[in-house]
């Protein structure tokens, strides 16, 4: 099988999109023959873990900025348009693209090729834009995507889905029949052993991800509010951390406020982990896939979850050790049955290597192409 993999993402640092890009990547890869990674570049954005059987061609966006504004407004965002100037070989079995947001201006190409067509969505591309993106670009921005996420679902021979509300969603909303979907999920992108923790000791809840990310501030700062204080009467003792990237100031002022521990753009997790007994994912914000869940869960760590970061979780839920809230109310009794929750950290991180270790995710992969007629 030979694979062009078209990826929207920068593939350094540790964002949640570039974590499950690389894992897709190096998927792919493994079951390639050959395979072809086209990737955005800029200045400080070299790929990192990325398969070295890859041939990986890194594309520049030359536009000034000025032109990339108007590129929201006027629907040329895609830097990969002038697909020929990029690889010298046309012919692909599988071309991959990562993202609907790079679908424009070259899927017919590749169909016209003969080629088989995957697109990986991430999310409901509106449903993120609309809680992370804000004025003016939101109404192009969502204009936009919604024109390229239609082509990606419609043209595409295989849709792959990161969760079952997504695929959901992007069927009631572009569906027509044709094409196939398959719910991949999320997985590491390397084969790697988490390392056992000892017990905690005191009560220590624990709160991670991108502390810049809109989605994740406008939902902590009245989670901080609202929810925080119903943490303290049901567990007077507790002490809350939020560790994650570039903490706003207003982030850092308002949990001052409230005694909870910040740790901004920490170099590893793993000390942070080591020290907490639960774990809650309050986001209630965009869609999509949660992937600073699974800190928690690698941890073997109890997970506390508003519904919407709990897509994808679905058997963690059934298995009981991921509780669902959606308000102060549903919050505090599931405070409760936290308290009397008894479950073993070395058996919630075998269940994560099920769903989540590289192995299973390929695994998936694998069956869902052999849907691909070729």
């Amino acid at each position: 099988m030979k694979t062009l993999f078209i990826t929207y993402h920068y593939l350094h640092g540790k964002g949640g999109g570039v974590f499950a890009s690389r894992a897709y990547i190096n998927a792919f890869a493994e079951l390639s023959d050959a395979m072809t990674l086209l990737y955005p570049m800029k200045v400080g954005a070299e790929s990192e873990s990325i398969n070295p059987g890859v041939k990986s061609i890194p594309v520049w966006d030359n536009r000034s900025k000025m032109q990339k504004a108007l590129g929201i407004f006027t629907g040329r965002t895609n830097r990969f348009r002038n697909i020929e100037r990029f690889i010298e070989d046309k012919r692909f079995d599988i071309v991959v693209f990562d993202t609907s947001l790079v679908v424009h201006g070259i899927i017919d190409y590749f169909r016209e090729q003969g080629a088989k067509v995957v697109t990986i969505h991430h999310n409901y591309q509106y449903e993120y834009f609309r809680d992370n993106v804000g004025f003016p670009f939101r109404l192009p921005t969502l204009f936009w995507s919604k024109r390229f996420e239609a082509e990606a679902v419609r043209k595409s021979d295989l849709n792959l889905v990161l969760t079952e509300a997504d695929k959901q969603s992007l069927i009631y909303h572009y569906g027509t029949g044709r094409e196939q979907f398959g719910v991949l999920g999320a997985f590491e992108y390397e084969r790697k052993e988490h390392p056992a923790f000892p017990k905690a000791v005191g009560t220590r809840f624990l709160i991670t991800g991108d502390l810049s990310a809109r989605q994740t501030e406008d939902s902590l700062l009245p989670w901080i509010n609202s929810y925080y204080p119903l943490l303290k009467e049901v567990f007077p003792d507790a002490s809350l951390t939020m560790a994650g990237r570039s903490p706003s100031a207003a982030l850092i002022r308002k949990a001052e406020e409230q005694g909870i521990i910040v740790v901004g753009s920490p170099e590893s997790m793993l000390p942070v982990l080591s020290q907490a007994k639960y774990y809650i994912c309050p986001t209630s914000l965009g869609g999509g896939f949660k992937l600073r869940v699974m800190d928690g869960l690698s941890a073997g760590l109890p997970v506390l979850c508003h519904s919407v970061s709990a897509r994808g979780y679905e058997s963690f839920v059934k298995e009981g050790c991921l509780l669902i809230y959606d308000s102060p109310s549903s919050f505090r009794s599931q405070l409760e049955r936290l308290k009397k929750l008894n479950v073993d950290r070395k058996d919630i991180q075998s269940m994560y290597e099920q769903s989540f270790s590289f192995d299973s995710g390929k695994k998936r992969l694998t069956r869902f192409l052999a849907m691909l007629d070729f």
